[in-house]
């Protein structure tokens, strides 16, 4: 038995130092790289999930540096049974090989399996341990003196970085016009994925939304409200700017452009402080041009998790050996509602002079289903985490028994349930603070979801009702009225514009509107209202179940009818009250309507110069 050799601190000082300068360095250059590829949209496979903005330049030096440190101290320990020397040739070429692994792996990820970049990042690490070792009378002074160098030049990237966000957001709003008089606050919440015919304010079974089917008796619901899209982003696009996504064209991989104004912009211009507070980090972020117009916007690096995770190795344990190994559902870098909530009432704490706009989007409800309520409406233990997109979606048509489509669907009624009660809690949150009743509040949904209706799964893969039908509720105690329902089929492209009439601009122009008030101010109005357009672009890399995988698809609903069109799947017609499940097509028995509805579609893309199907480059 080897015995225990006495502890020896310059040879472990040496380890360490060697470890911090190892780390620092790999995560400076893996920043820089996973900030520009990210920018020519090069990264590949699971790193792509990354945020990749700015604060990647501090972030992957920190993690990195804190993981060789951590093998460094298990080297340390090695010296106490192993000849120096050795130990010392295995550290370098520990630390050679995950610096080599972490770029190498950055730019390949997604190119090549991760045994092949393994393989070839063991051989350089070696290749360069033999060299410094070789060399380590002038290696290890160099280290002594540049060690600090690198850890101080991190250090100030973090301190430049964050307080550049700070500073600027202070600058911003210091320098915003003045804002009328007691205008009210506005809140704006989109609830990920929420099928309206999931909540018992739409006659659900199931009492999934006991706080909004009471803040209902307080507001006006929309029981016909429609999303523009079955997607985050098409939709979301549409709810920021107020425009068809045939105007917008943020779809098929496109990001939303400058060509129109956001409802952000108009209230920063109005003087009001504008905040952003996402659970949907991959979409509804400053990327993809959702950031425009926000003083704060919140999408990436909010939580402990997602700091860990946006370093190549942090996303590279989660994934191969959280996930792959040890079978964890969900990536650690999702944002629940309680975070997203708090950090919205801390920057709303933050200034009490001006009124605020602030913009919320829930994940919760998002596949997988795994909220802390998955369970509440099931007879199973353990519902949901099968329909899962946070690895990868090639999966979430495998083939399930008839229970578990049931846990799915258990799972995310419960998932609705928990942001139902979250969204009490930031309520009476508002309403302790004295700030709610001059509050506009407006909640609605982005989309929904299917659970193999049509033999379809999560969404993005249609425009059948279940995936565009969406809750839609405003309450502002000082001129919506209470206890209200409509009738009328609405879309939610609609809300800039009605929230700009309810600051008391009726007739403004930024937005086209109409208005959704005009519908409880003049009953009349609901026969002139613009019928609901749903539309998608198709996305090439979706799963390929997914109707969108080839070719874009269009919607026009009215009152009794849905019209869809697939470019190359044919034309769809049903009629909503006769057939709520959508099985009996009577597009070819039913010509005049479907000639009503398709023109009115044709009609209106053809003031902008467009025909069917149209591309959407241009």
């Amino acid at each position: 038995m080897r015995t225990m050799k006495k502890f020896d601190k310059q040879i472990a000082a040496e380890i360490l130092r060697y470890a911090l300068w190892f780390g620092v360095l790999t995560g400076l250059v893996e920043g820089a790289l996973l900030y520009t590829l990210r920018g020519f949209d090069l990264l590949k496979g699971q790193i792509t999930y990354l945020g990749a903005g700015l604060p990647v330049l501090w972030i992957a030096p920190v993690f990195d540096a804190l993981l060789f440190l951590l093998a460094a101290a298990g080297l340390v320990v090695l010296t106490l049974f192993l000849p120096q020397v050795w130990v010392k040739r295995l550290a370098l070429f520990a630390f050679s090989f995950l610096l080599a692994f972490s770029w190498l792996g950055t730019i390949l990820s997604g190119r090549l399996s991760p045994v092949a970049f393994i393989i070839l990042a063991a051989g350089i690490g070696y290749q360069v341990s033999l060299t410094l070792f070789e060399r380590d009378k002038r290696f290890a002074p160099f280290v002594r003196r540049t060690v600090k160098g690198v850890s101080v030049f991190a250090i100030v990237l973090l301190v430049v970085i964050q307080s550049g966000i700070w500073i600027s957001e202070q600058i911003a709003v210091r320098n915003l016009p003045p804002a009328k008089q007691s205008a009210p606050n506005v809140l704006f919440i989109v609830i990920d994925t929420l099928r309206a015919d999931h909540m018992s304010l739409h006659g659900y079974e199931r009492q999934t939304d006991p706080y909004l089917a009471s803040l209902a008796q307080q507001s006006v619901v929309f029981d016909n409200a429609y999303a523009t899209s079955s997607w985050t982003l098409t939709s979301h696009a549409s709810l920021f700017t107020g425009r068809w996504p045939y105007e917008h064209k943020a779809d098929g991989g496109r990001y939303l452009d400058d060509t129109y104004p956001t409802i952000a912009e108009a209230l920063a211009a109005r003087g009001y402080r504008t905040g952003a507070f996402n659970g949907n980090f991959e979409t509804v972020t400053s990327r993809w041009g959702f950031a425009r117009g926000f003083h704060h916007f919140e999408d990436y690096y909010q939580t402990l998790p997602q700091l860990a995770v946006s370093s190549f190795y942090g996303r590279f344990l989660e994934y191969y050996v959280l996930h792959k190994v040890f079978g964890m559902e969900f990536s650690i870098d999702r944002r629940w509602a309680p975070s997203v909530n708090r950090s919205a009432l801390d920057w709303i704490d933050q200034d009490n002079d001006r009124p605020f706009f602030v913009f919320i989007n829930y994940y919760d409800i998002h596949a997988p289903y795994i909220s802390p309520e998955r369970a509440r409406f099931s007879q199973f233990e353990n519902p949901g985490g099968l329909v899962n997109t946070d690895w990868t979606t090639a999966d979430i048509y495998n083939p399930k028994t008839p229970e578990q489509v049931q846990g799915e669907i258990d799972a995310y009624d419960g998932g609705i349930y928990y942001t139902d009660q979250q969204i009490k809690w930031l309520m009476d949150e508002l309403d302790r603070r004295g700030l709610l009743e001059n509050t506009i509040v407006v909640i609605t949904s982005d989309h929904g979801e299917l659970f193999g209706e049509h033999g379809l799964w999560e969404h993005h893969n249609s425009l059948y009702r279940p995936v565009i039908y969406v809750p839609l509720i405003i309450r502002y105690p000082a001129s919506v009225p209470h206890n209200l329902r409509l009738e009328t089929p609405v879309s939610n492209a609609a809300l800039p514009a009605t929230m700009l009439d309810l600051l008391g601009e009726p007739s403004q122009d930024l937005f086209p509107g109409p208005s959704l008030a005009e519908l409880w101010r003049d009953p009349s109005a609901a026969a002139r209202f613009p019928d609901p357009i749903a539309e998608m672009a198709e996305s090439s890399w979706v799963n390929p179940n997914h109707l969108s995988i080839k070719g874009d698809m269009v919607s026009v609903i009215s009152e009794e009818w849905q019209y869809i069109e697939h470019e190359f799947n044919g034309v769809e017609l049903y009629h909503l009250k006769d057939d709520p499940d959508q099985l009996n097509n009577r597009a070819e028995e039913t010509p005049t309507v479907l000639d009503k509805l398709k023109n009115y579609y044709l009609e209106a893309i053809a003031k902008l110069g467009l025909t069917w199907p149209y591309d959407i480059e241009k």
